[in-house]
């Protein structure tokens, strides 16, 4: 077998020799299909004669239209191939069951009610191919009575709850609740079904038969909402955007030219900052005597610390904050990212030849691989480009078979196929990560079936236990926190404690029979303990070891610290996130972390399927910077092809009507996005101006847009005497795009999440039954549903130190009394 420090230059790598459909209808699928391309595998967009939406959603240089121009399609498309078929026929039927008959994975994003119109049935697809692995991405699942409703970005936003917490902190009761610049919800979705696809497909390598897995978007975004959730099942509140943070310091403040973001969770943090101020008297106050009373008490404090953050420079706070170990971030503009050094120096940056915009300063890699299968993408394809060629699409596959395994034990434990079995099962991964980044990673790999052991210790417990959000009338306590008992899910607890040699040849131990250990310790610190990739690999050569960093390992910044409320500033989304005014805003959630956990987790399976196909194990080096600007890419190719995005609150740079608003009600709002002419024109007879509908000013998307502001009046003053979900189910029935902004309650009690059996409800041993979010895809074969609550704190050492290493009991006792496991 060959070592992953091995080169082999005339084997393939990464995901080469994967063949995979895209048959798109939004940006979902498309950045799915983007995340494989750009590691091997052979992606065919399968697309209408006039081409799929994307190619025709620009930015144009320019403003003119060109086919083969549009930034995203340059963005998204390139190194896959373009055929034609028309899948409203029965001959591009028939092509498309032709090809899906030779692929591994089918990723589409159609809405449920148009898959069967198209040919996208999975049992007829998996009948002439049972290994198929068959992703659709739809806006609210196959099941449930909104399954068949319409949806655009902006309602699938609000209607999972994460519009209704943006912008963070404010002070504007008025006005709407508002959603990330860009389409994130669908950018999510894509990113959370390739990770879903890739683990299907490891599945099917395994034990033969292939997987239909149906995402839901609203239920991706519904995942994301960091502890909002928990906040109301454990302690009857609602959140929103109005408010304060319950953690403080954190937020913007103004500085000479412009404003740095501040977050404090650690009181080491906020000593360094008082050391820093020179320790005035107000930072000694009682009210701000911790991270909570600061929360509680932030308007106060955010009078003296703007005072003394209003005499520095933002590059100069920055730098000395940082060297401080004091987590802040500048706001980046996009324009600062295509320069700013350290991407360079770490080779992140990328130069490309756009067709009509010349040489564009593009993102690389999302994570940096040892093996360094990612590979800067070909240009888009045009259209049709593989029409006549079709026989030579897919290559054969590594090996000429998706069955023949390099010869891993734990991968081969289970080869027959078991109606009930998950994807990774059968796969072990050791967990070092705390908070939420790497949580959440794991989670996901928790979900799809891995065994997941949490090694943690009650000298330094997760800050994730530490959160102070328990149930009502309940002491606080290590195994009762909500913001725990969300991202701990199915997953066991070994306490060890990483401070003694013991430990870590136990941590050792555990990596020589696992197939993944992962981290997201800072810089430097797996290295100092002696657990670094080198380590590791010498103890296992075909592990599979990904560590994620705010920074990066490498660079003039590694050192810097990077929680994920901090990365959004970086990565450039909040420069064009706020309201019309032009003001910058916080997005809602901490969205660095979920989103580089799931980039990660799509890395570690992809991976596995690399192991699989080819033998080796790799290295993953993920920074949530990074990450961030390739997830920002909206805002990036705005950048590159002169459209100069600015905050525009709900609003779209295309579309209009697309925004919330007011209804009857206490605060309440509906998301309503016009993305067509029969859309527009459904709108207006449901609101009762047929007229519009004829007026020639509004009949095309550049005339509504031009007059926004009078049809924003108009939709506006109809929806201010109606009820949310009276709005919804009228407009709805004229298909058109609507969804109220929910709360973290009203998610609780939305009729479809209940209906599709979302939410999960396991007892746990300290808090008894609670609701916590479940799992956003539903698959055919496997089980479905969350299986097992958070464990409590080393809940699982004894069985797994048995289990995996043969520790007898008297063992375990001598390695308690000298606090080798505490």
């Amino acid at each position: 077998m060959i070592s992953h420090l091995e080169t082999c230059p005339q084997m393939a790598k990464g995901l080469e020799g994967v063949r995979v459909i895209e048959v798109a209808a939004t940006i979902a699928a498309p950045f799915a299909g983007k995340l494989m391309a750009d590691l091997g595998a052979t992606v065919v967009k399968v697309e209408p004669p006039q081409g799929e939406p994307l190619r025709h959603q620009g930015p144009f240089r320019d403003g003119l239209h060109h086919r083969e121009g549009g930034g995203l399609h340059f963005a998204l498309n390139g190194g896959k191939r373009s055929l034609i078929l028309d899948l409203h026929t029965p001959e591009g039927q028939e092509r498309l069951a032709g090809l899906a008959a030779q692929a591994d994975i089918l990723l589409h994003d159609h809405p449920a009610g148009a898959m069967a119109a198209l040919g996208l049935d999975y049992e007829r697809l998996a009948a002439g191919n049972p290994r198929l692995v068959m992703a659709s991405l739809t806006p609210f699942g196959q099941s449930g009575p909104h399954r068949n409703y319409a949806a655009a970005d902006l309602t699938l936003i609000h209607g999972g709850g994460w519009g209704w917490l943006c912008p963070t902190g404010s002070d504007r009761p008025d006005d709407p609740p508002i959603k990330p610049f860009g389409q994130h919800a669908l950018i999510m979705a894509g990113m959370h079904g390739a990770m879903a696809a890739q683990a299907a497909y490891y599945g099917a390598l395994t034990h033969g038969r292939g997987e239909h897995i149906d995402l839901s978007v609203q239920e991706v975004v519904a995942s994301m909402l960091e502890q909002n959730l928990t906040k109301y099942t454990y302690e009857g509140l609602v959140t929103s955007r109005l408010g304060i943070h319950f953690f403080g310091p954190w937020g913007f403040y103004p500085c000479k030219d412009g404003r740095l973001f501040l977050v404090i969770v650690e009181e080491d943090q906020w000593d360094r900052l008082k050391e820093l101020m020179g320790r005035p008297e107000w930072a000694e106050w009682e009210v701000f005597a911790d991270v909570y009373l600061r929360g509680e008490n932030m308007d106060v404090l955010n009078v003296y610390l703007s005072e003394w953050t209003a005499g520095w420079s933002v590059e100069e706070l920055f730098h000395l904050c940082q060297r401080n170990r004091i987590c802040v971030a500048p706001v980046f503009t996009f324009e600062q990212l295509c320069k700013e050094p350290h991407l360079r120096e770490r080779g992140f940056l990328t130069e490309r030849e756009h067709p009509t915009a010349g040489t564009v300063t593009m993102p690389g890699a999302p994570y940096r691989l040892k093996e360094s299968w990612w590979r800067l993408p070909a240009p888009a394809p045009d259209l049709g480009e593989a029409n006549g060629r079709s026989a030579e699409l897919f290559s054969p596959r590594p090996g000429g078979t998706q069955t023949e395994s390099p010869g891993k034990e734990a991968l081969t434990a289970a080869t027959n196929p078991d109606g009930g079995r998950l994807p990774l099962e059968g796969v072990r991964v050791l967990d070092l990560t705390w908070v939420w980044a790497g949580p959440f990673c794991t989670l996901q790999l928790a979900h799809l079936g891995a065994d997941v052991i949490k090694v943690e210790s009650s000298l330094r417990p997760d800050l994730a236990r530490r959160i102070q959000i328990y149930p009502q009338g309940m002491e606080e306590g290590l195994n009762r926190s909500g913001y725990f008992n969300q991202w701990g899910q199915g997953k066991r607890s070994v306490a060890i404690n990483l401070q003694t040699p013991e430990g870590i040849e136990l941590v050792k131990a555990l990596a020589a029979r696992s197939d993944v250990v992962i981290d997201n310790f800072a810089t430097g610190v797996t290295g100092r303990l002696g657990l670094d990739a080198a380590a590791l690999h010498a103890v296992n050569p075909d592990l599979i070891v990904a560590s994620i960093t705010g920074y990066g390992q490498t660079g003039p910044l590694r050192d810097y610290m990077g929680y994920g409320p901090a990365i959004v500033p970086l990565g450039g989304i909040t420069s064009i996130t706020g309201y019309g005014d032009g003001q910058p805003q916080e997005v809602g959630i901490s969205y660095g972390d979920p989103n580089g956990g799931i980039y990660t987790a799509f890395a570690i399976v992809a991976a596995l399927n690399a192991r699989r196909l080819h033998g080796g194990g790799q290295v993953i080096e993920l920074s949530l910077w990074e990450a961030i600007c390739n997830t920002a890419i909206e805002g990036w190719v705005g950048h590159v092809m002169g459209a100069g995005h600015v905050p525009m609150g709900n609003r779209d740079p295309r579309f209009a009507p697309h925004n919330v608003y007011r209804c009857t009600g206490e605060d309440a709002w509906i998301a309503i996005a016009v993305t067509d002419d029969a859309q527009w024109q459904s709108l207006c007879r449901a609101i009762g101006q047929p007229d519009l509908a004829g007026d020639a000013r509004y009949e095309e998307l550049a005339g509504r847009k031009a007059h926004e502001d009078e049809i924003d009046r108009i939709v506006a003053a109809w929806c201010a005497t109606r009820e949310r979900w009276e709005i919804t189910r009228h407009l709805q029935a004229a298909g058109v795009p609507a969804y109220p902004s929910q709360s973290n309650k009203d998610l609780t009690e939305d009729p479809h999440l209940v209906a599709r059996d979302y939410f999960t409800r396991l007892p746990h041993p300290e808090v008894g039954t609670r609701i916590h979010p479940g799992i956003p895809w539903k698959l055919r074969h496997a089980r479905n549903g969350v299986r097992s609550p958070a464990p409590c704190l080393g809940a699982d050492t004894d069985a797994v130190l048995t289990e995996l290493l043969g520790k007898s009991k008297e063992e375990l006792q001598e390695l308690r009394e000298r606090e080798v496991l505490v």
